[in-house]
């Protein structure tokens, strides 16, 4: 029985270990500024999201701030080096999705990194991607509401 206990004991320690290797090493710090909020109302919802992940649900990646007219700013620690789009939304209602209205136009400001000009429907993954390193970077987005 000693031995047992023992051998879970050391067990416990190896199950630690994968952890332990999986913190991020090169993971950078992106600052997002979020212009042109309306009001004060509900909060502002960032994702920084893979091309696979691009306009879904979710991303590897995301911050809420409370809303304040004019400009928030969050900064989203440990993000690993690659390509990403950057998304935000004025979640107004604070229902936790893009409200949407006749022909899926949004009823909340939205806005994407790199500020593609709004058009007919969402813009693409590569008009909005930005490549983020081992340094920290920051952008601005500028929200629009339709």
């Amino acid at each position: 029985m000693i031995r047992f206990r023992h051998l879970l004991r050391g067990c416990a320690a190896v199950l630690l270990l994968p952890a332990a290797l999986a913190t991020p090493l090169h993971a950078a710090s992106l600052t997002v500024a979020v212009t042109g909020v309306r009001n004060g109302s509900g909060h502002v919802r960032i994702g920084v999201c893979t091309q696979s992940q691009f306009l879904g649900e979710r991303c590897s990646y995301h911050a809420i701030v409370t809303s304040r007219q004019g400009t928030v700013t969050v900064t989203i620690p440990g993000i690993q080096p690659g390509a990403y789009a950057i998304a935000a939304y004025q979640d107004e209602t604070d229902v936790g999705h893009l409200r949407r209205g006749l022909f899926g136009i949004p009823k909340d400001g939205t806005g994407f990194s790199r500020n593609p000009f709004p058009s007919m429907g969402p813009p693409s993954f590569q008009s909005c991607a930005l490549s983020i390193g081992h340094r920290d970077a920051a952008i601005s987005i500028a929200l629009h509401y339709f």
